[in-house]
């Protein structure tokens, strides 16, 4: 048997080697073999730099094998003759195959048949036999027919008016980039957010804006922390469902080239936004939570946005009322950002929880607000602000306040100045 990983081989002997005399890691063959004529096992360890491998007797000659980060693709086999430790690091599949396999010769279970590959005639993994971590499909013809392979970490399906998504992505526990563009593709399935390693998602240039409220259910499990980039564009999108808000680890999202007229109204909780892109709307105002974001760059140009409005005077700032129990457990609930998985709550308190207008502060408010809208410089929460000669520099942002106080205080930001394009 033998496995394509990364190898680093570490002399015992020589502990406090200066850095730049120590050997590298790199990427090698590491292949367990038997001698044709006798019972002797061996590893034998292929590189880039040593292309007719270096063999180590296994029988009696083993000191150690550390696999407590084996889940994670990485143990060290320590050697006694020669005093050299080899640190793997690989594919965790295929290497917990490989540790599996390697116990059993160490306790003398393996079979003449089992273990078939000689000493003698072994040789490296070949290119083509190394498994993918990255495959692109622009062609149907391209698909693969046997499944996708399990150590894929990016995919990139375009261009094929791909219409369903393919369950097999499902199962694909290393996907760090989805890449869905351009295709036909409706809606996304609920077990979408069970990929524990998906950091980006683009499914640009489809049609999910012909699904329904209940297809955005994807939104959810590890989606919540892991994902950082999500694009949207030209979807023919009409709404944007509040559950967006839950992507706390967001960084980049693209919402533009859909006719969305307007935006979730507590946009503005997700802390780690940078890039935000809206232009080619229907927008007329956005919502007053986007005060709080600190962003390097954002575009909402191509828009329906009213005519920027004088701020009036005031309003009416008689005492507001006292909350209810349930709304102060709410907010506390979100201020804290607990997390409410389905069947936790009962679904009623779901919907009050997702629905939840959020003040400029951040917090939270459902019932007892204040509201108005006015006119804001966008220059004030983005380094960076595109504009056209039919974009204004202020936009109408229509506001909840959950006190008098924070109304008062609303317009007291310092405003920062950008790169204007």
């Amino acid at each position: 048997m033998k496995i394509y990983c990364t190898v680093c081989v570490v002399n015992r002997l020589l502990p406090n080697l200066p850095a730049n005399l120590r050997k590298k890691p790199s990427k090698s063959t590491l292949a367990l073999c038997k001698h044709p004529k006798n019972d002797e096992f061996s590893l034998i360890l292929f590189s880039g730099q040593n292309k007719n491998g270096t063999k180590y007797p296994v029988n009696g000659n083993i000191k150690n094998v550390l696999t407590k980060f084996v889940n994670e693709g990485k143990c060290t086999i320590q050697l006694k003759k020669p005093e050299h430790d080899l640190c793997i690091q690989g594919e965790a599949i295929q290497l917990k195959g490989f540790l599996h396999l390697f116990k059993r010769v160490l306790q003398g279970q393996v079979s003449p048949k089992e273990l078939t590959l000689s000493s003698m005639s072994v040789t490296p993994v070949k290119a083509k036999d190394i498994a993918p971590k990255k495959l692109t499909i622009t062609q149907r013809s391209n698909y693969p027919s046997k499944g996708f392979p399990r150590t894929l970490e990016a995919l990139y399906i375009n261009d094929i008016n791909y219409c369903r998504f393919d369950s097999g992505i499902l199962h694909l526990n290393k996907l760090k980039v989805l890449n869905l563009s351009n295709n036909r593709i409706e809606s996304l399935p609920e077990e979408l957010g069970n990929l524990p390693s998906l950091k980006e998602l683009d499914v640009s240039h489809n049609l999910l804006g012909k699904g329904t409220l209940k297809q955005w259910s994807w939104i959810n499990g590890f989606l919540l922390k892991n994902l950082v980039l999500l694009d949207l564009r030209s979807n023919e999108l009409k709404f944007v469902p509040d559950q967006i808000i839950k992507l706390q680890s967001l960084v980049t999202l693209h919402l533009s080239d859909n006719s969305l007229k307007s935006l979730p109204v507590g946009i503005g909780s997700l802390r780690n936004l940078k890039s935000f892109y809206a232009s080619n709307n229907l927008l007329s105002k956005l919502p007053g939570s986007i005060k709080k974001l600190k962003l390097q760059d954002i575009n909402v140009t191509d828009n329906n946005f009213e005519r920027c409005l004088h701020n009036s005077a005031g309003i009416d700032q008689a005492p507001l009322p006292v909350c209810t129990l349930k709304e102060y457990a709410a907010k506390k609930v979100l201020w804290t950002r607990q997390q409410y998985p389905k069947g936790s709550i009962p679904l009623t308190l779901i919907d009050y929880l997702d629905y939840a207008k959020y003040c400029v502060c951040g917090k939270a408010c459902f019932t007892v607000f204040l509201r108005q809208s006015h006119n804001f410089r966008l220059i004030r929460i983005s380094e960076v602000v595109h504009t056209n000669p039919d974009s204004p520099f202020c936009v109408p942002v229509d506001c909840y306040f959950c006190s008098t106080t924070c109304y008062t205080s609303v317009l007291s930001n310092q405003v920062r100045r950008p790169i204007v394009r």
